[in-house]
This record gives C-alpha cells, sequence and structure tokens, in this order.
C-alpha cells in the first residue's frame, strides 16, 4: 500500500476508482466517474492544484482518492470498502483553504460519518441531494411546433456551444459581453476523454438557434447514465423544450443499457420529469481553531469530556492539543468558569509535582486552551483490551499521595491517564477540593481493571 500524488496519468485508473466505488452501492455517487471527467475540463477548475490531489494505491489500483471539488475549501473522500480504514486522513491539510475543508458524506454512511467527527469535521448546514429516475420505459418527446431535436458536438461548433450555455447559465443574451468575458474557447479537440456526442443533446428553433441542452454520460462498466449540464436559454423557458431535451437523451442512454439517471439536484423541475430524491449528502466541515491569533490545524478528535473537546492539532511541525470549552449540561458536576478552572487548575496541579503536560497558550475570550501532546496508550484503552495495569499502579499512587498532599483530588479515571516511555501522565488539569470518597483507593481504583464498575461503563457507553 502507498500514498502518492495524483498526475495525469492516473486519470483512467482514478475514473475506474469511482466506478469500482459506487458499484455495490451508491453512497459516493455524488462523486461519480462521470462528474469527475466533467469537473477535470470545466473552466473553473484550477488544474494547477491537480498535484494536491490524492490517491492511495494497493500496486497499479487506485482504492482510495482526495479529490478537491473545482478548487481548494470542498473535497470528495472516498476508499473501496475493503480499504476504510485508510479513509483518508491528509484530505484536511492538502486539499483546505483559509476556511477549511467541507466534504459532502452520504447520511447513510455511518461508518464515514463517524470516521469525519473522529477527524474532527461537524456538521453543517449545507446539503446535497441526488436524484435518480429509472429507465425502464422510454419516455416521450414531444417539442413545440417549429423545434427540433439535434446532436450539438462542442469540437465540431466550439462557439455555438459556448454560447449558448452562457445564454442558458442566465449570463444574459449580449453577444459582445459574450464575447469579452466569456473567456471562449477557439478550438475544443477534445471535449471529454469519454464523451459521447450522441448523448450530447440539443433543441434548435426555427432560426437554427440552440436553444436548451441536456448531456448525459454513460459507460458500459455501469449501469446509470449521469446527468451533467442542463439548460434553456431564459426566453425559451417554460415551453416543454429543455424536458424533451432531457427525455431524448435518456432514451439513447436506456439505449445503450442504462437502466438509471442521476442528477444532482433537489428541484421541482426534475421531480416533474419523474426524477425522485434517492441520496441526501450531508457536508462536514473542519475549520481551523485559532488561539490568541495564532492558526491550529486539527486533524482528530481526541476525546470528549464533561468540559470540553480535545483535538490532536499541529502548528508548523509540531503536534498539540487544543481543547476547546464547552457549556453542555453534565448532571454530575456544578461548573463555575470553566476558562479560568483550568487555568488554576493547572497551576495548582503544576505546584503539587504531578507529572502533567505544559501548558502552551490559553485563549480566554474563546475558551481555548493549548497544551503539550503526550502520545500513547490510556490506561482506559489498556484495560479494555485485557491488559494488566498492575505495574503503573505505584505511579498513580505517587500520584494521589502528592495530590492529597495539597489539598486534590484528580480524576482517577483511566482516560485521563497516558503511558509515554514507561511513565504515567495525568493528561487533564481537572482537580478538586481533597475528599476521601472520591481518593484513587476508595475511587478511582476501581476503573483500573476489569471490574465491574468498568464493566459497566462499557455497557452504558
Amino acid at each position: 500500500m502507498k500514498f502518492k500524488h495524483y498526475s495525469n496519468e492516473d486519470y483512467e485508473a482514478v475514473c475506474g476508482f469511482l466506478i469500482e466505488l459506487n458499484r455495490e452501492n451508491q453512497n459516493h455517487i455524488n462523486w461519480n466517474w462521470a462528474r469527475f471527467e466533467w469537473m477535470m475540463e470545466h473552466p473553473e477548475f484550477d488544474k494547477s492544484l491537480t498535484e494536491s490531489i490524492g490517491l492511495w494505491m494497493d500496486g497499479e489500483e487506485v482504492v482510495g482518492a482526495a479529490i478537491y471539488d473545482m478548487y481548494f475549501g470542498e473535497a470528495f473522500c472516498g476508499v473501496l470498502p475493503e480499504y476504510e480504514t485508510l479513509y483518508p486522513e491528509n484530505a484536511y491539510r492538502e486539499l483546505r483553504d483559509d476556511n477549511g475543508l467541507g466534504i459532502a458524506i452520504c447520511d447513510e454512511s455511518a461508518k464515514e460519518l463517524e470516521a469525519a467527527k473522529q477527524a474532527g469535521f461537524s456538521l453543517a448546514e449545507q446539503t446535497e441531494t441526488i436524484m435518480s429516475i429509472k429507465l425502464d420505459n422510454a419516455f416521450p418527446v414531444q417539442l413545440p411546433d417549429h423545434f427540433c431535436i439535434t446532436e450539438l458536438d462542442p469540437t465540431r461548433e466550439p462557439y455555438a456551444f459556448q454560447w449558448l450555455l452562457w445564454q442558458g447559465f442566465d449570463h444574459g443574451t449580449d453577444k459582445a459581453a459574450f464575447e469579452k468575458d466569456g473567456d471562449i474557447i477557439i478550438e475544443i479537440p477534445v471535449f471529454r476523454k469519454h464523451f459521447d456526442p450522441t448523448l450530447s443533446i440539443a433543441a434548435k428553433n426555427s432560426d437554427g438557434e440552440y436553444v436548451s441542452y441536456c448531456c448525459l454520460w454513460y459507460s458500459d462498466k455501469t449501469d446509470y447514465a449521469y446527468v451533467e449540464p442542463v439548460c434553456t436559454v431564459l426566453s425559451y423557458r417554460g415551453m416543454g423544450i429543455a424536458k424533451a431535451v432531457i427525455y431524448e437523451a435518456l432514451n439513447r442512454a436506456r439505449a445503450l443499457g442504462a437502466k438509471k439517471a442521476y442528477v444532482i439536484s433537489d428541484t421541482e423541475f426534475y421531480k416533474k420529469l419523474g426524477f425522485e430524491k434517492e441520496y441526501r449528502f450531508s457536508f462536514y466541515w473542519k475549520k481551523p481553531l485559532t488561539v490568541n491569533g495564532t492558526e491550529y490545524h486539527i486533524f482528530k478528535l481526541l476525546g470528549k469530556g464533561k468540559g470540553g473537546y480535545s483535538y490532536l492539532a499541529q502548528l508548523n511541525d509540531k503536534q498539540v492539543v487544543v481543547k476547546q470549552i464547552h457549556h453542555e449540561p453534565c448532571d454530575y458536576y456544578t461548573f463555575g468558569n470553566k476558562i479560568e478552572a483550568e487555568r488554576n487548575d493547572y497551576e495548582r496541579l503544576k505546584n503539587a509535582g504531578i507529572r502533567i503536560p505544559e501548558m502552551l497558550d490559553i485563549d480566554s475570550e474563546n475558551e481555548r486552551i493549548v497544551k503539550e501532546y503526550i502520545d500513547g496508550d490510556t490506561i482506559f484503552d489498556l484495560v479494555k483490551n485485557g491488559e494488566s495495569v498492575e505495574i503503573f499502579l505505584p505511579q498513580v499512587r505517587e500520584m494521589a499521595e502528592l495530590a492529597k498532599a495539597a489539598g486534590l483530588n484528580i480524576d482517577y479515571f483511566p482516560t485521563n491517564f497516558v503511558i509515554q516511555d514507561g511513565l504515567l501522565w495525568y493528561i487533564d488539569y481537572e482537580c478538586n477540593k481533597y475528599m476521601e470518597e472520591w481518593s484513587f483507593e476508595n475511587w478511582g481504583v476501581k476503573y483500573w481493571s476489569r471490574s465491574p464498575e468498568f464493566e459497566g461503563y462499557l455497557k452504558q457507553h
């Protein structure tokens, strides 16, 4: 298994990967081979960034990909089912813009949703809907009088094609403006690599002007067609012309073997044509966090406590932990000023001589803390995996004595302790006034083995 950056020689392999990705189910149909092909030659697609596309290779086969959508800031991430543990981790680092990175994930893809959340992505309001229509029967193609159906090949009529899309996507009907601002391509030697001109359908009026357009994409390696793009000149809308053009294209795709067609849309227009909503994709965003003006890039969620979310982050080449205070209700604990408590507790623990990560920065206004990252297994994970942690009991008992001498209890729950190079670290800053019932011997030790209390916690969580 290896990772590589995309090059033009990988084009067919990526198309093949996207076909395979959507073979068993269509949870990634929003990113199918045809969308990739359409996007790669789109005028707005920034080709200077293509080396940032990440590919995971098993031999010569692409098994995972992270691909930006037109430009940095939004991306597709996916892996073949048997490689799901590879869910692309570098997408954020490679494909983000100043606002972070958004990825669209099918609402039915539970494992990918969990992977995204663990990587620090949060649900946003933005969604994308995929509609589909079955091609069991031919559709009636009915045009108004004085219009006709024809094929429109951009390689043969580049000017007419671009002029139609300019008008159809509401840039206006001023030809002078089009010729000045339309970035016209004089010659289009190859429109798209797998473009089929028989699926590039337009309608003409009695003056021979193109007024509506629909292009479908179909591969005999799949059983579906993809609709992209569709447009109609404003003055010819509402006449049934677009419907006829789309139905003609669908009938042709059906004749080639397509059993279904997909479109990215949720508009009433497609509903009236017979398309139905099939998949919804929700966007998850990962945004950089700033602490006192310094930007940290978040890579994954380390854990959620009763006081905040802790993320593995990076500043330059250094890994750190960024903790974002939250104010979610907790039915067994009462908080005061959380961010000040973190500052004060850190000083108390440090003065008590307890081994804790260094606090590197604190942002009171945004309630964020940056602290040293202690890389290692937690006591909780060791116990959960059936390993004995008895060898570390003397260290935690030493911490308990130091805390008691300072009049403190620390939170002895095993998720708060990490082993690094044989040393036990208390990675939380929480401490409270000493109470015998919450000491290590009376409470904490119950969770440092596969005790009934530990098993009960596992069942509840």
